[in-house]
């Protein structure tokens, strides 16, 4: 009896082993797109808030790209909701700020002034472009290649 139960269980040890393989490897072989730190990335991160537009203006060393107005609420100073977001209500009452919006090859940084002047947030992000850097062998890659076989 002892040998059908340390069978059975190797039978089973091995079946997990190796359904969890696939998984394992779809982790390990996803998309991971290069990211790197920007020079705009850190001049932002540099901004203090609470200071004035016209002193963030200098930290950056430019004029903004694009100055908008908008109503929302800062959640954080990284994170805007719009006013039109039913989540906004939950951080405060809804105020004006100008967007001042830089941008730099693809990273766009945008600093949100109130309505007294000052610096209330500020963050950066990559323009949606649907840049993919896949592993060679990722499953993505793979099937793309054996897509082109059969064309």
């Amino acid at each position: 009896m002892k040998k059908s139960a340390l069978k059975e269980h190797l039978i089973f040890l091995t079946s997990v082993l190796v359904l969890a393989l696939p998984v394992v490897l779809t982790f390990y072989f996803e998309d991971h797109p290069d990211r790197t730190v920007s020079e705009l990335d850190s001049m932002v991160a540099s901004i203090p808030l609470g200071i004035s537009a016209a002193e963030a203006d200098a930290l950056i060393g430019a004029q903004p790209d694009n100055i908008s107005k908008t109503k929302g609420v800062l959640a954080n100073p990284t994170m805007m909701l719009d006013a039109s977001n039913e989540l906004a209500a939950k951080y405060g009452p809804i105020q004006s700020y100008s967007l001042r919006t830089w941008k730099r090859n693809d990273v766009h940084a945008t600093v949100a002034i109130d309505e007294s002047g000052k610096v209330a947030g500020r963050w950066t992000g990559i323009a949606h472009k649907k840049i993919r850097n896949y592993n060679w062998y990722s499953l993505n890659m793979v099937f793309a290649r054996l897509k082109g076989c059969f064309r």
